[in-house]
């Protein structure tokens, strides 16, 4: 392939598999809302308010996410959070990592001071998060927007805070770029390259696997964790393969949502998706005995597989990432494991995408367990389909001849049918209770 496209996909893969610690749209929050307490320079006690202005997207996501360590949800107690632990902003995506009992003590009394205010914004698609904080006599603020940890301006009264390293990287460009490329090169991409050049991946594995194994020394409390280990418990041999990929994967990711005090590897801008496209790949390769050289390819295709697919979806989708991205990238990384070649590769992913694309993202929560289970059982039934050259007609469905078509299509049912679909979504869970977080009119 050609270099141009080998070092693009290279630098994508280092730019897209990033750790995160709790949900991602709870640490952005807590992020912004500590460069901007940076940038103010001054203690939580001084701080007289913060006002949090979020997407619609990064609000549903994190209505119901727990923010780790603290045993709370939401985000007026991320923004909370990130004003205590403003020192750790050069962290990015974990600075809410494993928090003391002061700074945890320190958000409980801004929240119980009435200092946090979230304000949801409805006419912006994309991740857009303005933070604005102020004291008696300053004030302050810092924008993250286009991806979860893309730092685009910090201020302070109305001058740029020379402390924060402001990124300048156009990520719908990059999106683009992304669309540009065939579906072959990604495979011919994982083939071609040398695995010991990209640490990430290896990194990821060790990162995300480890986050499973403890997530899984939770499982008496976890009621996904207690269900799946009484029914599947005496498959988990490492043979049956089903049943050991849903019930970890299913674990982890309840854990997760729960708000475990450990990093995961995030792909695409999810720590779900990170477990989703990690876990069923190297469950895989446990069973058929792959060499470590293989595992890497795997997952480099598995987590390519899930940025090519949300570069057709959207960041923040009101489609299922996990089930729809990451499971079907877990899905092409295992079919590449039992010896598929590229047509049965792409049958794979139009086999779940005709399948999955009409699952909706009703926010980060425990419930997202359940999804991930679903998804990545399909994942491993539909390759068996895809081995045996079992595919979706091109004249059924949304489902296309190859797959970009299939993705364009999806693209489309995304943007021109489910325009309204993630305000609605919104307002439903607003409905059921929204842990004090107010909307703006």
């Amino acid at each position: 392939m050609p270099m141009k496209e080998r070092q693009f996909l290279r630098e994508l893969l280092v730019r897209e598999v990033i750790p995160a610690t709790g949900c991602t749209e709870v640490g952005a929050v807590a992020l912004a809302t500590g460069w901007a307490i940076q940038a103010l320079g001054c203690s939580t006690d001084e701080v007289e308010e913060i006002r949090v202005e979020v997407d619609e997207g990064t609000y549903k996501n994190a209505l119901g996410a727990g923010i780790p360590g603290t045993g709370e949800t939401g985000l007026r107690f991320a923004a909370a959070m990130g004003a205590s632990l403003s020192e750790r902003v050069d962290r990015g995506l974990q600075i809410l990592e494993n928090p003391s009992s002061e700074a945890i003590e320190e958000a409980r009394a801004l929240i119980e001071k009435n200092r946090t205010r979230i304000i949801r914004l409805h006419d912006s698609k994309d991740i857009m998060i303005r933070t604005m904080v102020c004291n008696d006599t300053d004030e302050a603020s810092a924008v993250i927007r286009g991806s979860h940890d893309h730092v685009v301006g910090v201020e302070r009264n109305g001058k740029p805070y020379n402390g924060a390293p402001v990124a300048e990287e156009n990520f719908w460009a990059l999106a683009q770029k992304v669309k540009s490329l065939k579906y072959s090169a990604l495979i011919d991409f994982i083939k071609e390259m040398n695995p010991s050049e990209l640490p990430i991946l290896r990194q990821a594995m060790e990162m995300n696997m480890h986050f499973a194994e403890e997530a899984r020394k939770e499982a008496p409390s976890l009621s996904i964790g207690k269900v799946m280990e009484k029914h599947a418990g005496r498959g988990l041999t490492g043979k049956d393969l089903p049943a050991k990929v849903q019930f970890v994967t299913a674990l982890a990711v309840e854990a997760r949502m729960k708000g475990l005090d450990l990093p995961v590897m995030a792909c695409a801008g999810s720590g779900n998706q990170g477990l989703v496209a990690t876990i069923p790949v190297v469950e895989t390769a446990k069973v058929v005995d792959a060499s470590e050289e293989d595992l890497m390819r795997a997952l480099a295709l598995s987590y390519l597989t899930t940025i090519y697919i949300k570069a057709y979806m959207g960041l923040m989708s009101p489609v299922c990432g996990c089930g729809v991205a990451a499971a079907v990238g877990a899905g092409c990384g295992m079919v590449f494991l039992l010896g598929g070649d590229i047509l049965q590769i792409e049958a794979q992913i139009n086999n779940m995408v005709g399948t999955m694309a009409g699952i909706i993202c009703d926010g980060a929560k425990s419930g997202c367990a359940m999804k991930a289970l679903m998804a990545v059982g399909l994942a491993v039934e539909s390759a068996y389909l895809s081995l045996e050259n079992v595919r979706i007609p091109s004249t059924d469905g949304i489902v296309g001849r190859e797959v970009v078509d299939t993705l364009e299509n999806l693209q489309r049912i995304i943007e021109a049918g489910m325009s309204s679909m993630q305000s609605a979504i919104v307002d439903v869970m607003e409905t059921k209770g929204s842990n004090g977080i107010g909307s703006e009119e």
